[in-house]
């Protein structure tokens, strides 16, 4: 009787489960650069994908910043053995500021909150002989909140997909 049963769930699982773990899903790893932190990419299928950066700005302020872009993936710049794409996307990034400056011994403490749409722009290559993808992007967020300005952020990075 348990074999009965058993034996199509056998059956069904080497045929099914394939399919599933082939397929990607998570992009996980890091960016470099301006700013630096973890990201992480949700794969809505093969052309459509949610990545997302939490990271930090070295670049003069104490500056955490979370970001978000629905991108479209194109797969089409393959150049005989390199396996490279483009991207673009539309999202929000939402950053935290803690200015911290110094003038003749007076001290200017305060924070500033910054929000905005933002767009994506960028490159990738997935390796072939692992589930590795480097990518590199610049990202440019019209900040509505605090004060209105512009923002442009450019990142390299590495996910590994699974």
């Amino acid at each position: 009787m348990l074999r009965s049963k058993f034996i199509p769930l056998v059956l069904f699982s080497s045929l099914v489960l394939p399919g599933f773990a082939s397929a990607k899903t998570w992009g996980l790893g890091a960016v470099i650069g301006a700013p630096t932190g973890f990201s992480a990419n949700y794969f809505l299928s093969e052309n459509r994908t949610v990545h997302t950066t939490l990271a930090y700005d070295f670049s003069g302020d104490d500056e955490v910043q979370l970001a978000s872009h629905y991108q479209w993936r194109m797969n089409n710049l393959n150049f005989e053995a390199l396996r490279l794409g483009w991207f673009y996307g539309v999202g929000a990034r939402f950053a935290l500021i803690d200015h911290d400056h110094k003038h003749n011994h007076h001290h200017d403490d305060h924070e500033d909150i910054e929000l905005g749409p933002s767009a994506t722009l960028g490159l990738f290559h997935e390796f072939a002989s692992a589930p590795l993808e480097l990518f590199l992007k610049g990202n440019l967020t019209v900040n509505v909140i605090e004060d209105t300005d512009v923002d442009i952020d450019g990142m390299l990075g590495l996910h590994y997909n699974f």
